[in-house]
């Protein structure tokens, strides 16, 4: 997937397009970057949907193109050093996101299934069908 980097591109179409390619993960802005393998504090979290060019006016447009195999840490990287945007990516587990910073050296797809994994209720089978309040 290539997503398009640009002042009035708006973080709420990285985001949905990220998570229409891995729906058991989701990125998040910030506007303060992070060491790796550390989590970011949920006070620098960004507001849902603002220009990128907020979160960083001096950015550079361009281009990031995400594939399954690459890890965590590279992506988070990638968007920090080429277009100055702090990211965290976040896994589903169960009904509560996580931040991914203990399982960075995953790659996406990897990150995807284990969220794919813990979100299926307990003492079902892949392809049974329960109902989200509980309900069998």
């Amino acid at each position: 997937m290539k997503l398009k980097i640009s002042y009035s591109e708006k973080t709420g179409k990285i985001r949905r397009t990220f998570n229409d390619k891995f729906p058991f993960l989701k990125i998040e802005f910030f506007n303060t970057a992070h060491a790796p393998g550390q989590p970011t504090s949920r006070n620098n979290l960004v507001s849902e949907n603002i220009f990128l060019g907020e979160i960083n006016p001096f950015i550079k447009e361009g281009t990031i193109t995400i594939a399954p195999e690459e890890k965590v840490a590279a992506i988070e990287q990638a968007f920090q050093k080429n277009f100055g945007l702090p990211v965290q990516v976040f896994r589903k587990q169960n009904n509560v996101w996580i931040e991914t910073t203990k399982s960075d050296q995953l790659t996406l797809a990897e990150q995807n299934e284990k969220g794919k994994q813990s979100s299926i209720p307990h003492g079902t089978e892949l392809g049974d069908r329960y109902l989200e309040d509980g309900q069998y």
